[in-house]
């Protein structure tokens, strides 16, 4: 095994553990908690499985399922890397970078419906890449089971289709699109209003923002000469239907990513190209680039994981972008310490977070954010630093 294999090995060693040491630590989110305590879907029933089978593994337990999901993506997203990197470098570089977004990272430690989309998204297109056209399109109709980010999918892959003339490929997703929007229909509603730069900000946060820069310029380098497979249609029409929908709405950008971040092989293609072509003493400033790249994407990627310390140095830890995760939870543990076991909120998420973390809803008892008079007022620590404030009013019937 190579010296290169070695260092990859090991680096997902330590991947996957800090992962486990993450979901095990990280209380539930308000969406974790809408899924957990809703109706039955393909999310609700991994998190209600997890549990039933690791009942002492608190917050690992609903999450273990995504953390094996990730486990199969990786390994997906190897086997797809290497139709376009034949050289083991530009593999595994794709590989680490993979391993290494934020957005990816994200979906293994929380329960949500991503990971799903991307194993499946990545079975469709080995199957498709090996000429297995049967096999891949069963797969197809596997994504209206999962969530509504299908019609997103069946979009793409029709103007890839129509682009193609694929008979046979065209009606297939032309039935699922049609099938998927009786469903899950379009989600056009309010005022138009511009969330252009937010998307934007939002795809810099999966991919970390120089990462995402250049993967942009590589799909437009792609699209004015370049190989326009079926994994470059895809990225780059759901890419741009995301900006265009932003400019008149916000859009649930993880209904979008995992068809965007699969086309990480061809950005790495398209470097180690520009890279190879160059003479030595010209390739420097590539390199450097690279550097700066791994660098900003890794510093990313740490602080994401290693957050919590955050809340002892933040001067408004409040704003901690983790902070709807553990404030419950400490709220939740604050209150039981006073003898409360019961309370209700006005905040859906939030009445579902503390009812998983022990506190039944007591209608003689409501939790406020501000001051009030008569209410009991109730500390928020982390490591003795108060962080937050809530607030127990009495409700008299």
């Amino acid at each position: 095994m190579s010296r290169l294999r070695v260092f990859v090995s090991i680096l997902l060693f330590v991947h996957l553990v800090v992962l486990i040491w993450v979901a095990w630590g990280l209380p539930i989110g308000p969406n974790e908690a809408k899924l957990y305590y809703s109706g039955q879907n393909l999310v609700n029933l991994l998190m209600h499985g997890g549990k039933t089978l690791f009942p002492s593994c608190d917050f690992l337990n609903i999450r273990l399922p995504f953390l094996i999901i990730h486990l199969v993506n990786l390994a997906l997203f190897y086997r797809l890397s290497k139709y376009f990197l034949k050289d083991e470098i530009a593999l595994f570089t794709s590989f680490i970078t993979f391993l290494f977004l934020p957005g990816i990272v994200s979906s293994a430690v929380l329960a949500t419906s991503t990971g799903i989309i991307l194993a499946l998204y990545q079975g469709f297109l080995i199957l498709f890449l090996e000429r297995k056209k049967f096999a891949a399109f069963l797969l197809l109709p596997l994504f209206l089971f999962v969530d509504k980010s299908s019609v997103i999918l069946y979009f793409a892959l029709f103007t890839y289709a129509l682009w193609r003339r694929d008979g046979i490929m065209l009606l297939l997703v032309s039935v699922l699109f049609g099938a998927s929007v009786s469903i899950y229909g379009i989600d056009m509603h309010g005022k138009p209003v511009n969330y252009f730069a937010d998307t934007i900000g939002l795809y810099a946060a999966i991919f970390s923002p120089l990462l995402f820069l250049y993967f942009f310029y590589a799909m437009y380098r792609i699209l004015l000469k370049g190989d326009k497979n079926i994994i470059w249609h895809v990225s780059f029409t759901v890419l741009i239907l995301s900006l265009t929908i932003s400019l008149r709405q916000r859009i649930p950008i993880q209904d979008f990513a995992p068809y965007v971040i699969v086309a990480i092989p061809l950005m790495v293609r398209l470097f180690f190209q520009t890279f190879r072509v160059r003479l030595p003493q010209f390739r420097k400033r590539y390199l450097l680039l690279a550097g700066v790249v791994f660098s900003v994407l890794l510093l990313n990627t740490l602080l994401l994981l290693f957050h919590k310390p955050l809340f002892l140095v933040l001067e408004k830890p409040h704003k901690h972008f983790a902070a709807p995760f553990y404030y419950p939870y400490w709220c939740a543990e604050a209150l039981k310490k006073e003898g409360i076991h019961g309370i209700q909120t006005k905040k859906k998420e939030l009445q579902l977070q503390l009812r998983y973390h022990g506190l039944t809803s007591d209608p003689l008892s409501e939790l406020k954010t501000e001051m009030c008079k008569g209410c009991k007022k109730v500390s928020i620590r982390y490591k003795n630093r108060v962080l937050k404030s809530c607030y127990v009013s009495k409700i008299n019937n």
